[in-house]
C-alpha cells in the first residue's frame, strides 16, 4: 500500500493541474469577448444623489414649509424613468407619508440640469442629471427622521425597483432670519409661484461651473386696486407701485450696489435683457453672516446708500422702479447666503408682521378681476403665501 501512494499523488496532483489549466483558458477567453462585445453592467444602486447645501423651514399659513431640490443622476447603463417619490416622515413605530409625487406630477417637477438636453420629464438617460424641485407643508413636519423612498423602472425591464434613503437631508437648526417690511401701505401682491416653469424658484443661473438658485424664495411684489396694477398699462408712471419707497428691512451694512441701467417710460420700449442684466438696478444689504437682503428692479437715480454704510432698520433706500429683465414695475425680493445676484443660494426668511387681506386662485386673471378678498388676517413671524395680496404697516 506504501508504494502506492506516490503514484496516486502524481495522478492526482497532474488532474488538477489540467484543470486549472483549463478553468484559467476559460476565464482568458470570456475576458476577451467581453472585450469585444462590452455588456452594459447596472450598478447596485443606478440612481446618485446630490444631496442639498442646508434646508430650513419658513412658516407659510401657519405651516412649517420646506423648499429644496434634488439633484438626480442615473448611473445605470439605460434609461430609466422614474415612477413615484414618497417624502416619509419617520416616527417611532411607523413612517407616515407627507408628500407623494407620481409620474405625471414628476414629469412637470423634473427638469434638465445645464447641459442635460436629453432629460425627459420622469425618463433620465444614462450618464444624465436632472433637478427634482420638491416643497412639502406640513404641521407633523420634524427634524430629522425625513425619508425619500423612489420607484424607478429602468429601460427593457418590467420590475419597478424601489431605494429608500435616510436621513438626505442636512438640517439648519436656527431660524429664518426675521425682517421688517420692505415696503409701506398696499395692496402688495406678493407673486411667486413654485409650480410655474419659469418663476424664480425654477431658474438656475451657473456660475464659476456650478448651478445655482439665487432665487428660490424669491417674491415679486406689485402693488393693485382692487383690480388692475395700473391706469394705462403701457406707460410705466401709471402702474400703482411705481416709484414707492423701499425700506431696509434690518440694521445692517450696504454690501453692494448697482445703479447703472437706464429706465423707459414705456413697457413697449423696455429692452430685451440677458439673464446676466436680469437684476437691473439693485442693492443688497448684509444683515447676518452669510445672510443678504436683494433689492431688484429700482428706480435710476433713486438709490440712496452706497457700499459699507450702516443703515438703520425702516430707511429709505432706494425706490421701486423698471429696470433689467422685468415685464413691469415690481420689487423683486429675496434673501441669499453670498453677495452675489446670481451666484448664491436662496435661503428663507419670514416678516415680522404683515396683514393679509385677500389672494389670486387662478393668477392667470391677475389684472383682470378682482382679488378674492377674506377677512383681513394679521400674521407675524412668516412668509406671505403665494399670490396672496398683503398690507404692510
Amino acid at each position: 500500500m506504501k508504494a502506492c501512494w506516490p503514484g496516486l499523488w502524481h495522478h492526482t496532483a497532474g488532474s488538477v493541474r489540467r484543470l486549472f489549466m483549463l478553468l484559467l483558458l476559460f476565464r482568458i477567453v470570456s475576458a476577451l469577448g467581453q472585450v469585444g462585445n462590452p455588456t452594459p453592467r447596472t450598478p447596485a444602486n443606478p440612481i446618485s444623489i446630490r444631496k442639498p447645501q442646508f434646508v430650513q423651514p419658513v412658516r407659510v399659513d401657519k405651516q412649517p414649509t420646506l423648499v429644496y431640490e434634488l439633484h438626480i443622476t442615473n448611473e445605470a447603463g439605460v434609461r430609466l424613468t422614474i415612477r413615484d417619490l414618497y417624502l416619509l416622515q419617520k416616527n417611532k413605530r411607523r413612517s407616515d407619508t407627507l408628500l407623494h409625487y407620481d409620474e405625471a406630477t414628476l414629469s412637470h417637477r423634473l427638469a434638465p440640469l445645464p447641459g442635460n438636453n436629453k432629460v425627459q420629464g420622469a425618463s433620465i438617460p444614462p450618464g444624465a442629471s436632472s433637478i427634482l424641485y420638491i416643497e412639502v407643508s406640513s404641521s407633523e413636519l420634524r427634524t430629522p427622521g425625513l425619508q425619500h423612498l423612489l420607484r424607478y423602472q429602468l429601460d427593457g425591464s418590467d420590475a419597478v425597483d424601489v431605494i429608500l434613503y435616510n436621513d438626505l437631508l442636512r438640517w439648519q437648526l436656527v431660524e429664518p432670519v426675521l425682517l421688517s417690511p420692505p415696503l409701506r401701505g398696499g395692496n402688495w401682491t406678493a407673486i411667486y409661484d413654485p409650480s410655474w416653469t419659469r418663476g424664480h424658484r425654477r431658474v438656475v443661473y451657473t456660475t464659476d461651473g456650478a448651478p445655482h438658485i439665487p432665487g428660490r424664495l424669491a417674491i415679486d411684489f406689485m402693488k393693485v386696486d382692487s383690480i388692475q396694477y395700473a391706469r394705462q398699462e403701457d406707460s410705466i408712471v401709471t402702474w400703482f407701485g411705481y416709484g414707492a419707497e423701499v425700506l431696509a428691512v434690518a440694521d445692517c451694512e450696504v454690501a453692494s450696489v448697482c445703479d447703472s441701467f437706464p429706465e423707459s417710460a414705456t413697457l413697449a420700449a423696455h429692452p430685451a435683457y440677458t439673464a446676466a442684466q436680469a437684476t437691473g438696478n439693485y442693492i443688497s444689504l448684509k444683515i447676518a453672516p452669510d445672510r443678504y437682503v436683494f433689492y431688484e428692479h429700482l428706480q435710476p437715480g433713486s438709490i440712496a446708500v452706497k457700499p459699507g454704510q450702516r443703515i438703520q432698520k425702516g430707511a429709505v433706500i432706494a425706490r421701486l422702479g423698471f429696470t433689467g429683465q422685468t415685464t413691469g414695475p415690481h420689487l423683486h425680493f429675496h434673501v441669499a447666503d453670498r453677495n452675489s445676484p446670481l451666484g448664491a443660494e436662496g435661503v428663507p426668511f419670514e416678516f415680522d408682521r404683515f396683514t393679509q387681506i385677500g389672494h389670486y386662485p387662478d393668477f392667470s386673471q391677475f389684472g383682470k378681476v378682482t382679488f378674492t378678498r377674506i377677512a383681513a388676517k394679521n400674521v407675524q413671524r412668516a412668509m406671505p403665501a403665494s399670490n396672496t395680496v398683503v398690507v404692510f404697516e
